[in-house]
């Protein structure tokens, strides 16, 4: 299906409960990292098959009661009244703003620099101050809306229950003599006021906005993803068998580097380095030999040979390192390295018994891709996803 014009609403995919336009995908392209941008913006199908694939998750967690068992309903249901009852009470807020006056502005800049001149008054200070007096504006709106609503609550003590009841809502908590029944007051009232204001966002139909549905999608659709995840790795066996022929069968995988752990003390005195070199030489421990140059933070590491790497590429520069020797290097103008070998490492293949969790790991995750990619078509075929319009896909990059 075509349409012959792209806008905002036109529909690119649809099926039971799916639903995604332009602008969504335009949404979801915006949220991209730079290192993301390249490939979807040459492959944008990609994208949308990506958006599909985390509201199908979303709608089959929901659907199959897996959001109710981990908890996901709840934390929706709970971030939705937080966010909408904030937004309800902040648009409400914006429309009660009075303008700041040019009155209030020589006002305050008397009260902050009574010894100068408002007339003189610079055109930064006039912005900082006309800023300032805005946020106290907004504040003071905020606040009127709350305390109009406070005093409607009324309060009642009623069989071991502190109970708060106001405009068709009820709130209790048990509430036992001697209690600190004030902290107890303020808890139903921050409780009621999220449920009061979210009701009213919800009468406004804000939670139909459509940013406000994007957001909550990308925002739970990870957590869905978790959730889909683990039930999926409940019908994932691997047996001793499979993992020792997997590990036998990819064994060049697990070919380690010859390497070497050891530590460099750093020096901007060459007389130092080297009389640090002659201890080491003499068999001095090297963490004394730190502590006796005060070298406090040093800790051993493995080194490579790795052309990035200059302790590596000096280490290895005349074969395989021994343990015991000890090198001293210059790095720039002033700055000279010794480099002790605590102990090298031969390379080659590591045993079975030392990457027995990794093999076990590496088969899971690929069992695991292989069972989302097997669920993913299934759902697309159960909730009858169908691709429209991918032409208007051509020129949203």
């Amino acid at each position: 299906k075509r349409e012959a014009v792209c806008t905002p609403q036109t529909i690119l995919a649809e099926g039971k409960g799916i639903r995604i336009t332009l602008s969504d995908y335009k949404y979801t392209q915006g949220l991209l990292n730079e290192r993301s941008k390249p490939f979807f913006s040459a492959h944008p199908e990609e994208l949308l098959k990506r958006m599909i694939n985390r509201r199908l998750v979303l709608k089959y967690v929901e659907d199959s009661g897996l959001a109710k068992k981990y908890g996901l309903n709840s934390e929706i249901e709970e971030f939705k009244k937080e966010y909408l009852s904030r937004l309800f009470v902040s648009e409400e807020a914006q429309k009660r703003l009075k303008p700041v006056t040019d009155e209030e502005i020589v006002r305050r800049f008397k009260e902050l620099f009574p010894k100068k001149d408002p007339s003189k008054m610079s055109k930064g200070d006039k912005e900082f101050i006309r800023n300032e007096l805005r946020v106290k504006h907004y504040d003071e709106a905020v606040k009127s809306i709350y305390s109009e609503v406070e005093k409607k609550l009324k309060f009642k003590k009623e069989k071991g229950k502190l109970i708060l009841n106001c405009c068709s809502i009820e709130l209790s908590e048990p509430f036992k003599k001697g209690e600190d029944e004030k902290s107890l007051k303020e808890k139903l009232k921050e409780e009621f006021f999220k449920e009061y204001f979210y009701r009213k966002a919800v009468e406004k139909g804000m939670d139909k906005n459509p940013e406000f549905r994007r957001m909550l999608t990308e925002y739970f659709a990870n957590r869905a993803i978790e959730i889909f995840r683990r039930e999926l790795k409940r019908d994932i066996h691997i047996n001793p068998e499979e993992a020792k022929k997997f590990y036998d069968e990819n064994k060049e995988k697990f070919k380690m580097p010859a390497r070497a752990q050891a530590v460099v003390l750093l020096f901007r005195d060459k007389k130092r380095a080297l009389e640090a070199k002659r201890m080491l030489e003499s068999g001095k421990n090297w963490q004394d030999v730190a502590r006796r140059f005060g070298k406090f933070n040093v800790t051993p590491k493995f080194y490579f040979k790795d052309p990035k790497d200059p302790i590596g590429s000096l280490l290895f520069g005349e074969g395989t390192p021994k343990s015991g020797q000890v090198t001293v290097a210059q790095f720039g103008d002033k700055t000279y390295a010794v480099i002790y070998v605590i102990k090298a490492v031969p390379g080659g293949i590591l045993p079975y018994e030392k990457v027995k969790r990794y093999v076990y790991l590496v088969l899971e995750r690929k069992k695991l891709r292989e069972l989302e990619e097997k669920k993913l078509k299934e759902l697309w075929k159960e909730y009858g996803v169908r691709l429209e319009n991918v032409n208007c896909l051509k020129g949203s990059s």
